[in-house]
């Protein structure tokens, strides 16, 4: 790839972060990968919602933003680097969480404190408003005017003046206690540019330091400007770099009232998007001239190419405009010396907000259309925020370092929360896609990507940057990157399990504080820990499923309600409409039944989490296109499993659908073994089976009558001669009436036309010719009856396909005679359950063109069974099941509804779990990004001053303000003189040998920049 020579490639050589949910690399990245999102409601000791919270937009000094994406587990070491404690007080924690992560990013490359070079190495960082904290502690130097207001308020309310001054004395002790005092280190720290500074003055850096502020831009354009410096040799290092801990009144109050925040999900590029979650956060990345590391023998994570900066000009100060945008990119790439054309994705600004997603979309397809047309879904966009919120200052460095780990790992990363793309991908930008799965490039591959990061004011910026040496081992993730993309899921199943009623409610009490403050991460986290508590013994169960940690809240306290007011008896299950609250006392009602659907119920990367999540299955999908192909029909991997992002437009959907559809009997038969096996691999075991038509084939392997391979070769076979030339093809249609109704509407129908499947008192399909189908369904809809074409390559279960049944009569591949049944099958050609000795040739030949009566074979196995499950495709059956049993009956749920609904398996787990069923909860959490449940009372959040608690007494007050009490002085004084002398010594000892070297680094300090002092140092010299 051919770079401009007159800007020198920058090497990546160093990163360090602590965002939410991450505070190292690794752990950022599986974060990415698994779209761990890291929303939760704002901790009460960072601004207390109940006192800052109104849904109402216009509610005056009120957000009605509730949620942040906030960092835990935050501490700095002050004395491991030697900083006074006073200093480490008085000064915004925004300074040294800088610090830190610098010395990460440092570390990363390679580097100590000792052995980084200094010469020509700087500092260039992003910050906005320095941090929350200088915010507060200002109020502290106001308290004249807290003062006036309240001497104002006593005299208003006619109290006397005595009074009021008491209480202003006492006041000032209470308003002042959370603040640190004013110190001469309080000035310093306080400044958004010191901190720049602070971090050169540690690791004694004298190429410069600074600090630029571009709102929600700066991070990224602290990363092109140590570029810029880099390049034209003012530095041969720079570590650069945003941090932003600024949650307060001012900004989330403030973005309320511009619109900006949502009160929803945060869904970025997406048709729903409503605004943004905000979020904190600091990255660091060291770099380097491509050359100079390399001769240094540095890694390189990726190389930065070109970078460009932009204005909005005369646009609206607060509203972006995609020329201006558009602008940043078209310098970057003319910078870097290749087309945006050569892009394999672009990290996002991406805030979620209706009117800046659309822009930054039509702004970035502006300037790849400068290079000519591109292709449909070119190039795929993604965004930083949609997992960590935005965090303002620290956002365009934080989607640099993803982006950075993409390129340098090969993998596309994907966006979170983006379900139902923005329209404008359909439209003006055609060219670039929403990144939903995410993909895998192998590790030679050289990606190439854009960096955006757009601030409030009118300010854009853009960088570009490619891989650069082999992935890096560190970086590697725990699980398979194919699995953690598809380790998300929009729900999860919580689970409880008792000896009695009133200890479940002891245990939902539990899981109620347990979840309280809890992120969308974690979810999964209690789910799993949850599980992993239950007891097979355990007679009285519980089952919650929920998609947010403000549902499971909702849905714990609606269990915790149930069990308190209605407790189940013994033998009693107890199930909310929704099915999201299940609760049984001592049930043990668990024979399950196993439904396998038929023709039609194909779709479009159906049991694709499956495959991606377990190499037993992506093994049987090979196995299953090896064994088609070695008899000469078609390998199914490809036509199942596509690209549905990246689709070109509808029209290439409907392509893809007819060409699975057909080679539907094969895939739909490997979708419903696929999911067959999971169930056993949970525990789920089948009493009894059926299947509706094509499912029968399914449902005789289950039985034992042949293995799977012969199952998918005779699917193949029987599609394929079922299959006739188009013209000659006929088809299906359904109705919603009965049979009786759907005959009735046959009669007189010119052609060939019969009823095909009784499939309900509510549905019945026809089948015949098209002409006549077409004409029925007319006739149909003229009685208001409401009727659909369904997607089948040919009119089965009718005369139509009796060649077919002919040629599968001489050729199935399939043993003469069903030996025996591992388990009850049941026919649904008339409900019967099927007998060894039957012969099998005879049986599908026979089936072919019969009629299918479904009807009779639910009501056959609902008596024989208390869950029904539609193990396959769709949820075809599950309706069909609901339509045809009354309200006592055994309930049908499908395993997946559509592709990659996970509430589905969700629930089919609730009730089986709840009827006595032993789940193996450990192969449910299999392959799936789940880290140890910290509950959020036990988390370390940042806190602001303002939340803090006052002290309980008025002494503690003092100690904390250093006022003096003089009646407690001399009693205090006699105390210490009484103590023992000789372990006041030893303790004092102990601490000079630990501190000693820390101590003589203070004094050397002092000497050195103390002015009265200065002298003794010269003569001492």
């Amino acid at each position: 790839m051919r770079i401009n020579a007159e800007t020198p490639a920058i090497a990546v050589i160093g990163m360090g972060c602590h965002y939410p949910g991450a505070s190292d690399l690794s752990k950022l990245w599986e974060n990415i990968l698994a779209r761990r999102r890291q929303f939760r409601q704002m901790p009460d000791q960072r601004l207390p919602v109940s006192e800052y919270y109104d849904p109402e937009p216009t509610t005056p000094d009120q957000t009605y933003g509730d949620r942040a994406g906030v960092i835990d587990g935050f501490q700095f070491d002050w004395p491991g680097k030697r900083i006074p404690k006073s200093t480490v007080e008085s000064t915004d924690i925004v300074h040294w969480l800088a610090l830190e992560v610098a010395l990460k990013a440092l570390q990363d490359a390679g580097y100590t404190r000792q052995s980084v070079a200094t010469e020509r190495s700087g500092v260039v960082l992003g910050n906005t408003l320095t941090g929350e904290h200088t915010r507060s502690q200002t109020m502290r130097l106001r308290w004249p005017y807290v003062r006036r207001a309240l001497r104002a308020a006593g005299k208003a309310k006619g109290l006397p003046s005595s009074t009021v001054e008491e209480l202003v004395v006492m006041m000032e002790q209470f308003y002042k206690s959370v603040f640190a005092p004013i110190t001469e280190d309080t000035l310093a720290g306080g400044l958004s540019n010191t901190i720049a500074g602070r971090v050169c003055n540690f690791f004694n850096f004298n190429g410069g330091g600074y600090t630029v502020d571009g709102a929600c831009s700066s991070s990224l354009i602290a990363v092109a400007t140590a570029a810029t410096a880099l390049a034209n040799g003012d530095l041969d290092l720079a570590l650069a770099g945003g941090v932003d801990i600024s949650l307060d009144t001012f900004e989330l109050i403030g973005f309320a009232k511009t619109g900006a925040l949502t009160g929803q999900d945060m869904t970025v590029y997406d048709r729903r998007a409503s605004g943004f979650i905000p979020g904190e956060g600091c990255g660091f990345v060291v770099l380097k001239r491509l050359a100079d590391a390399q001769a240094d023998g540095n890694y390189v994570y990726a190389v930065l190419n070109g970078w460009g900066i932009s204005s909005d000009g005369k646009g609206g100060i607060t509203a972006p405009s995609k020329v201006g945008q558009s602008q940043a990119l078209r310098r970057a790439y003319e910078r870097a010396g290749y087309s945006p054309h050569k892009l394999d994705f672009i990290e996002g600004h991406g805030t979620g907000t209706p009117v800046g997603d659309r822009t930054e979309i039509e702004g970035i397809a502006l300037a790849m259309s400068a290079d000519g047309e591109l292709a449909p879904r070119s190039c795929g966009v993604t965004s930083f925020k949609s997992l960590v919120g935005h965090t303002k200052a620290a956002a365009g460095v934080g989607g640099f370092i993803k982006a950075v780990m993409a390129v340098n790992q090969r993998v596309i990363p994907p966006t979170a929360g983006c379900k139902d793309p923005n329209p404008v991908f359909d439209s003006s930008a055609q060219c670039l896609y929403p990144i939903i799965q995410g993909e895998i490039r192998p590790a030679s591959d050289q990606l190439v990507a854009g960096v955006s990061a757009m601030g409030f004011g009118g300010i854009n910026s853009h960088v570009t940057l490619t891989s650069g040496d082999a992935p890096a081992p560190h970086l590697k993730p725990s699980l398979p990157e194919r699995a953690l993309l598809v380790s998300h899921q929009d729900t999860e199943i919580f689970v409880l399990s008792a000896t009695s009623v009133q200890t479940l409610l002891q245990r939902t009490q539990t899981a109620i504080n347990q979840a309280a403050g809890m992120s969308l991460a974690e979810l999964v986290d209690l789910a799993a820990q949850l599980a992993k508590e239950t007891e097979a013994s355990h007679p009285v169960r519980a089952a919650v499923i929920a998609g947010t940690p403000k549902e499971l809240m909702t849905r714990l306290q609606q269990l915790e309600q149930m069990l308190n007011d209605t407790p189940p008896t013994q033998g009693e299950v107890k199930v909310t409409p929704q099915k999201d609250i299940w609760i049984a006392n001592a049930v043990k009602r668990h024979r399950v039944a196993f439904l396998f659907p038929g023709q039609g119920s194909q779709k479009l990367n159906m049991a694709r989490t499956l495959v991606e999540r377990h190499d037993w299955a992506r093994e049987m999908l090979q196995q299953a296109d090896n064994w088609l192909a070695d008899m000469g029909f078609e390998p199914i991997s490809q036509l199942i499993y596509r690209p549905l992002d990246r689709a070109a437009n509808p029209e290439q959907v409907q392509d893809w659908f007819k060409k699975l559809t057909h080679v539907a009997p094969s895939a739909i038969c490997f979708a419903s073994l696929l999911w067959q096996r999971y169930l056993e691999r949970l525990g789920i075991k089948p009493s009894l089976i059926g299947g509706h038509s094509l499912g029968e084939l399914t449902a005789f392997q289950a039985a034992g009558a042949y293995d799977e391979k012969t199952l998918l070769c005779f699917a193949a076979m029987r599609g394929k001669a079922m299959a006739a030339k188009s013209e000659n093809a006929g088809t299906m249609a359904s109705l919603a009436c009965d049979s009786a109704t759907a005959q009735s509407i046959l009669q007189g129908i010119p052609g060939y036309v019969v009823v095909a499947n009784i499939n309900s008192p509510i549905q019945t399909v026809i089948s015949g010719e098209r002409a006549s189908v077409e004409a029925a369904i007319k006739r149909a809809a003229d009685q208001g009856i409401q009727t659909r074409l369904l997607p089948v390559a040919n009119a089965f279960h009718s005369q139509m396909v009796a060649e077919a049944s002919a040629y599968l009569r001489a050729n199935a591949p399939i043993p003469e005679q069903l030996t025996q049944n591992l388990l009850p099958l049941f026919s649904s050609v008339n409900g019967q359950q099927v007998q060894p000795g039957q012969n099998l040739r005879e049986y599908f030949a026979g089936q072919m063109i019969s009629q299918v009566d479904f009807v009779s074979l639910v009501k056959a196995i609902a008596t024989q069974c208390d869950l029904m499950i539609e193990v396959g495709p769709g949820k075809v059956l599950a309706g069909l099941v609901e339509a045809t049993n009354n309200a006592n009956a055994p309930m049908c749920f499908p395993v997946e509804s559509k592709p990659g609904c996970d509430r589905d398996l969700n629930t089919v787990l609730a009730s089986f779990f709840i009827h006595g069923g032993e789940v193996n909860w450990t192969a449910l959490y299999e392959n799936r990004l789940v880290n140890p449940f910290i509950p959020a009372s036990q988390r370390l959040f940042i806190d602001n001053p303002c939340e803090r608690p006052f002290p309980d007494a008025l002494e503690q007050i003092n100690e904390v303000l250093h006022i003096p009490n003089v009646s407690n002085r001399y009693i205090q004084q006699e105390e210490l003189t009484q103590q023992n002398n000789e372990e006041f010594f030893d303790t004092l000892s102990a601490y000079f040998s630990q501190r000693s070297s820390f101590l003589a680094e203070l004094i050397r300090a002092d000497i050195e920049t103390l002015p009265i002092l200065s002298p003794i140092n010269e003569e001492n010299a």
